[in-house]
């Protein structure tokens, strides 16, 4: 009996003992979550912060990608735009030039006299209105004194002949003296200024006060090389000043030196050339 109540005993501290290491298990199970989340909230902010960083280089580098795309994209459009433009201005540079050549081609087909087409491939800015240079020389059969147009303006006359090339005075040159009539039939002498503006001077053979501003002015054919007819230009300017013996008129040529891109050149008959014009 005695037996009995110590192996009872003993199974009962045994029970107890089971059952307080369980209440023990689940008291501390409860204590380490609130370890854990109170760990947890105190690193949030720090881990919210990571996040934060994480995602804000993600964009930051997904930012600088996209900008260097459309870096690329804008210098490729830019590159484009300027191929864009100069084809363009290539294509107007070609129009323009093939009106200037067609109307040159009329006009030497309607024209009684044989006419050569020369581009103008050299002129000096400082003598714009003195000369320049054309692409046909001595070898194209050009020679000295050979009349210039640019379409029915008088330019001048070829001045130096070279194997591929030649050099044309023009008639608004200071040295450029022709015989020049007026469409009212006045006579005189159209002098090329030493002004560099494109004006010649009128000076007419009679005192007669008949001249007009407007007048149309042509040459004579009172020259051994200009036939009659040439067109030169108009009277721009008449100075009325009673007090000088000698007027002063001014002859305004037609002449666009700045786009003066080719001429004709007049090439004369056998007959014409041994007799002059």
């Amino acid at each position: 009996m005695i037996r009995k109540d110590k192996s009872s005993n003993k199974k009962n501290k045994i029970l107890f003992l089971f059952i307080g290491i369980i209440l023990l298990l689940f008291f501390f199970r409860g204590a380490l979550n609130h370890i854990i989340d109170g760990v947890g909230y105190l690193f949030f902010p720090v881990q919210k912060s990571i996040y934060n960083t994480g995602n804000y280089l993600k964009e930051t580098s997904y930012a600088v990608t996209e900008y260097k795309h459309i870096l690329e994209e804008n210098k490729r459009l830019k590159t484009e735009n300027v191929k864009l433009d100069m084809v363009m201005e290539f294509n107007v540079t070609l129009v323009e030039e093939n009106d200037r050549l067609k109307k040159l081609l009329e006009m030497k087909e309607e024209s009684q006299k044989d006419l050569r087409v020369a581009r103008v491939n050299f002129r000096t800015p400082s003598n714009l209105y003195e000369r320049f240079y054309i692409d046909l020389g001595k070898n194209d059969g050009m020679v000295k004194d050979m009349i210039v147009l640019s379409g029915k303006n008088l330019i001048g006359k070829i001045g130096k002949v070279y194997d591929d090339y030649s050099m044309v005075d023009m008639v608004t040159g200071e040295n450029f003296n022709i015989s020049a009539l007026t469409e009212n039939n006045m006579l005189g002498i159209a002098k090329g200024s030493n002004e560099g503006n494109g004006e010649l001077y009128f000076e007419p053979n009679t005192f007669e006060n008949t001249i007009k501003s407007g007048e149309k002015v042509y040459t004579s054919g009172i020259s051994d090389i200009y036939p009659k007819g040439l067109y030169i230009g108009y009277i721009s300017d008449i100075n009325e000043d009673e007090s000088e013996i000698f007027r002063s008129i001014k002859i305004k040529t037609d002449i666009d030196v700045l786009n003066l891109n080719e001429v004709l050149v007049i090439i004369p008959k056998e007959k014409e050339w041994k007799n002059g014009y």
